[in-house]
């Protein structure tokens, strides 16, 4: 009797861990629908991109990569990093504001990544929903695509000003 009961209750443990794992190969494939790559590139935004200069100077700030590198699967239509990963969206936010560069490390520079740091939890809410809509996940992805063109403006504006070399009269 014990292993009827046993063999019962490991059948339905594992059906249970079958239908989570479809269950989120099915979310996933619903992101994919709802939102494509042609869809993202119709979104009206000005992209900046860091220049040489900049590239330069954060070429050691390894946040910055990893979140190029997620700024660029939300490009192509792909935000399967926003799904149920809470933990690693909440460390790569921390570390990203906690990594600045001293070159360009300045209140400008932390509030444009506080700004791409909002934006990133929105869009992970936005994803995680039971029902996202198209145009709430278009919209939360367009405002995260802004945030990181004015982080990569506001940096090749400080490279630039701090470039100049101004003599002042005496």
């Amino acid at each position: 009797m014990k292993n009827i009961f046993l063999i019962l209750v490991l059948c339905l443990v594992s059906c249970q861990e079958t239908k989570t794992e479809t269950d989120q190969v099915q979310t996933d494939n619903l992101l994919s629908e709802l939102v494509t790559k042609e869809d993202i590139i119709a979104l009206k935004f000005t992209d900046f991109i860091a220049d040489a200069n900049v590239e330069k100077i954060i070429s050691g700030w390894a946040k910055y990569r990893e979140l190029n590198t997620i700024i660029l699967d939300v490009k192509s239509g792909n935000l399967s990093f926003f799904k149920s990963n809470e933990e690693i969206v909440a460390a790569l936010n921390k570390d990203l504001k906690t990594t600045i560069p001293e070159a360009i490390n300045s209140p400008l520079i932390l509030s444009r990544v506080i700004a791409v740091e909002t934006k990133i939890y929105k869009l992970e809410g936005v994803v995680n929903l039971t029902t996202p809509t198209k145009e709430s996940l278009l919209e939360s992805v367009k405002e995260l695509l802004v945030a990181f063109s004015n982080l990569n403006l506001q940096m090749n504006k400080k490279v630039e000003k701090e470039s100049q070399k101004i003599v002042k009269p005496y």
